[in-house]
């Protein structure tokens, strides 16, 4: 089971990504995989006033005469030199690759952005990118520039237009053979929108600003065992970064990283013995392993079940559950038990039921604001009516076929009831079963999250619904989810 905005395992990641396919197919879906601790999706120029400041001498001291802006940026971006361009990929595997490439005890996040994107010799890559090349930032002088030296003729309007939002290059449209790892990686760039004060641009404005994105993050428990999983794939150092494959060694953990805590030995006709072990610096599931051995060792039982937690999570939040047990115990007693064979115990692991983040999500919920995709400008239009008549509910839409819509409401002073419908023929209907003495019906239809519906429904309305609209449909910022309601209420004749 995967749980909400976390992954343990590559295959996990890959089941979490299905509800994107259509966006990965329209080639609008980019990944970036980083720390969790940093805040924002920040280019590497912007990090540092000194650097913004420097941006312009850094690109005339290794930009190539040979190359376009373009290509200059992204040479002179996977070389490390500070730019305004940050790394995305059109390949999670290698976003998930670069988010568990580092030795700190921290959790890991992987971004998921939906955008429209440019094709990288478009006015709207080139004015993004031409910045990076131009000491003088007021606006009006760079387009000045940028229209002499294009022989273009955009307007000042246009140019507000496209540097006030974050321009995503279209996949494959940079072409450099000289830039092994951009290849290697499937990676493309995105430049950052700017602030622009009084005609000039100051800065640079987050990613994270600029419309919505998902937040996926890889617990650092099992980041070992997903670098272990990608190299198998092949997603290793030498092929994408053109570097020697090395380990990564995580600091050495101190003796007092552990406690001990609801410690039990019941009273039972063979000897077990339960322990929830909460630790302060972050562990790899495989340490708790080998934790575990010694303490079953030591525990002097023959079933052994241990419960591995974050010292800050709540009581339940557990990481992982281990049960040791004795081969001979589970063979005279069939308890039906699946271990795996580990030296002189038998070891069952079970991860599927812990949401290891959740602390995480629950102390950044500022910052992690409900952010849904834009209208497309051509949004189908969608009505939503309900009539009552003769004993029946009718719901009339121009919803497509399949569309599930949710039914609660309640006749007279009776309990509320519940009923799940589908759109056939643009309508579903309901039988109303009333007493002589009910005088009124009221209730709602709601249209539920894109994300529960049939995926015929999801791929064609939008993850976020962003492809209709209609007044029933509430969008906000505000809200987790984008979803329809309407309320009714109709006398009984």
């Amino acid at each position: 089971m995967v749980k909400e905005n976390q992954i343990s395992s590559v295959d996990g990641l890959k089941k979490y990504l299905k509800k994107y396919d259509s966006y990965y197919e329209e080639k609008e879906l980019f990944f970036r995989g980083q720390l969790s601790r940093y805040e924002e999706m920040t280019p590497s120029v912007a990090r540092d006033d000194n650097d913004y400041a420097s941006e312009v001498k850094y690109y005339q001291l290794y930009k190539s005469s040979k190359k376009s802006v373009i290509q200059n940026l992204s040479k002179m971006q996977h070389d490390g030199v500070p730019t305004r361009y940050l790394d995305f990929t059109t390949d999670p595997l290698v976003a998930l690759f670069f988010a568990t490439q580092h030795d700190k005890r921290e959790d890991a996040s992987l971004y998921v952005l939906i955008r429209p994107n440019y094709d990288a010799n478009s006015d709207e890559v080139q004015l993004a990118s031409f910045i990076a090349t131009q000491k003088n930032r007021d606006l009006v002088s760079i387009l000045r520039e940028y229209n002499n030296i294009n022989e273009s003729s955009m307007n000042i309007d246009r140019a507000m237009s496209i540097l006030s939002h974050g321009v995503f290059i279209r996949p494959d449209t940079i072409s450099d053979v000289n830039n092994y790892r951009m290849n290697e990686q499937k990676g493309t760039f995105a430049i950052p929108a700017n602030k622009i004060e009084k005609g000039r641009i100051t800065g640079i404005i987050p990613f994270e600003n600029d419309l919505s994105y998902e937040e996926i993050v890889v617990p650092f428990e099992y980041q070992q065992r997903i670098r272990d999983e990608l190299k198998e794939l092949g997603y290793t150092k030498s092929r994408l970064l053109g570097v020697e494959d090395t380990d990564i060694n995580n600091k050495a953990l101190t003796n007092e990283n552990i406690k001990l805590v609801d410690e039990k030995r019941p009273h039972k006709s063979y000897t077990q013995y339960s322990v929830t072990i909460e630790y302060n610096d972050l562990i790899t599931v495989d340490e708790m392993e080998k934790l575990g051995r010694k303490i079953a060792d030591d525990s002097m039982a023959v079933s052994v079940w241990m419960l591995f937690r974050r010292s800050n999570s709540n009581s339940t939040n557990y990481s992982l559950r281990l049960h040791w047990y004795k081969e001979a115990l589970n063979r005279e007693r069939n308890y039906g038990w699946q271990g795996i064979k580990y030296s002189n115990w038998m070891l069952e692991e079970f991860s599927e039921d812990s949401y290891i983040t959740d602390q995480y999500f629950q102390e950044n919920f500022g910052r992690l604001r409900y952010k849904h995709l834009p209208l497309e400008s051509d949004a189908k239009k969608i009505g939503l009516g309900v009539s009552f008549n003769d004993g029946s509910l009718l719901i009339s839409t121009n919803l497509m076929n399949g569309t599930e819509l949710l039914l609660s409401y309640r006749v007279g002073n009776e309990s509320e009831r519940t009923k799940k419908l589908t759109v056939i023929d643009q309508q579903c209907s309901e039988n109303i079963i009333s007493e002589p003495n009910d005088n009124k019906i009221a209730g709602n239809v709601v249209m539920p999250a894109a994300i529960v519906q049939p995926t015929k429904i999801r791929d064609s309305y939008g993850i976020d619904y962003e492809r209709i609209k209609g007044d029933f449909i509430r969008r906000s910022n505000d809200e987790p989810i984008v979803a329809g309601f309407k309320r009714f209420e109709f006398e009984i004749k």
